[in-house]
């Protein structure tokens, strides 16, 4: 197969393109209720990696990544059992800011997570295929972390407002799993392999349930050489608590760097039982003795003859027992919402008569004191008089008519209205005050 410059081209294209849609389609609004589903992106990431011989029979891998979002540091061990049986043991440090979406609305934090892992491969020495039998395993544990408890209003769907009181907190995990595999080579330059993947996930959730993730799932992996000098790597894994996915450019063969392989990586991971999103790209630069290394010890002055470590045995050491592609923390919150309770505001009622007020009479130049508050009914009244005699008036809040007559000099009837007024309207009572002068 001919690799042309137009075939590199439309690789590098596919990976932008993946790259700007994810990046659209992990910008959402975040309103209240937060609906939004975002996808984090980790990177750029650097990341580095050396693998080595201790002896023989024994050699050793240490990688480390970091960015802006995401910081990993790992280490594995290895033993090359027989010529064809290899166990190995890792473990990783991974520090990741993650978005995650609440009620409230979208908050990125910084979650870690610890994970161990072991692994054993049988090599079927002298069969079709190259057939490799792989066994891993690993626990991983993430600590959980309590966030502020945020309260606030919204406007619900039936334009209703409503308060809310979200607890929030970010629900770490314990999970463990086992994946056995087989990896073959069908042809020169490729290297193909199926895992069958167990994990056991379980979440420190306080207000939600059934998210845990357990069950069987599944992983496919190629690598084919483009050429002598660059290799393709894609990975696809369905699994319980995420699907991953994984491309990577190597270049195996550079001028003046002879161990040294440099690549470009990009991953996507896609949660299940409401775990984030994410994705990331990086670049790789890795020393890796993936050659027969000759290794020699002196003791007591005794030479001992030079010492063979298999090429298969460091490139299997190479890719660590354990890698999780991303910190396993859901959102777990408790939300309340009350309706604000709706002031009760009275019917406006409008006063009423309850008697007509009575005909009265009075000696001129004699006090009076009248009261007619007691023929109306209603609240917060205010009395208003219109006809009365000179030097009488009205108490506006009592209704008490007072004052004195000196001016009237023959027996005279004054017609008197007394009118009671409040918002909501008013009414009025005529009556008669007769003025005698004898």
């Amino acid at each position: 197969m001919i690799f042309t410059k137009r075939f590199f081209s439309t690789i590098l294209f596919s990976i932008i393109s993946v790259i700007t849609l994810s990046i659209f389609f992990s910008i959402a609004y975040s309103g209240i209720p937060n609906t939004a589903n975002p996808t984090t992106f980790l990177g750029p990431t650097l990341k580095a990696g050396y693998t080595g011989p201790l002896t023989s029979a024994t050699a050793f891998s240490i990688a480390g990544e970091g960015g802006p979002k995401n910081f990993r540091l790992g280490g594995s061990l290895g033993w090359r059992i027989s010529d064809n049986q290899g166990l190995k043991v890792s473990a990783e440090y991974l520090l990741q800011k993650i978005t995650y979406a609440f009620f409230s609305g979208n908050a990125g934090r910084w979650m870690a997570q610890g994970a161990v892992g072991a692994g054993y491969q049988y090599d079927i020495l002298n069969a079709s295929y190259n057939p490799q039998l792989d066994l891993a395993a690993y626990y991983s544990r993430a600590p959980s972390k309590t966030l502020s408890t945020v309260m606030g209003t919204f406007i619900d769907a039936d334009h209703v407002t409503q308060n809310f009181v979200d607890a929030r907190r970010i629900a770490g995990s314990k999970a463990a799993g086992i994946s056995p595999g087989i990896t073959v080579q069908p042809w020169a330059g490729t290297v193909a392999g199926v895992d069958l993947n167990y994990d056991n996930v379980r979440y420190d959730t306080h207000y939600v349930s059934n998210e845990n993730a357990v069950g069987l799932g599944g992983t496919v992996h190629i690598n084919q050489a483009l050429g002598d000098k660059v290799n393709l790597g894609l990975l696809a894994a369905v699994r319980r608590p995420f699907n991953n996915y994984q491309a990577t450019l190597a270049w195996t063969q550079i001028p003046h760097m002879n161990n040294w392989i440099l690549g470009l990586e990009g991953d996507y991971t896609v949660g299940k039982n409401t775990l984030p999103n994410t994705y990331n790209v990086a670049l790789t630069a890795n020393y890796d003795l993936d050659k027969i290394v000759v290794v020699t010890r002196d003791f007591k002055n005794e030479s001992d003859p030079a010492l063979l470590v298999s090429d298969n045995f460091m490139s299997w050491m190479s890719d660590p027992a354990v890698y999780m592609p991303q910190v396993l923390a859901i959102v777990d919150e408790n939300v309340t919402l009350t309706t604000p309770l709706t002031p009760i505001i009275p019917v406006c009622v409008a006063p009423t008569l309850l008697s007509p007020i009575p005909n009265t009479s009075i000696d001129a130049d004699t006090p009076i004191t009248y009261p007619t508050a007691s023929h109306f009914v209603g609240a917060n009244l205010t009395f208003s008089a219109v006809g009365l005699p000179t030097g009488m008036n009205i108490n506006a809040t009592t209704g008490v008519i007072t004052g004195t007559d000196t001016t009237t000099t023959v027996t005279t009837p004054f017609s008197v209205t007394v009118t009671a007024t409040n918002s909501c309207g008013s009414v009025h009572s005529t009556f008669t005050i007769t003025i005698i002068v004898d």
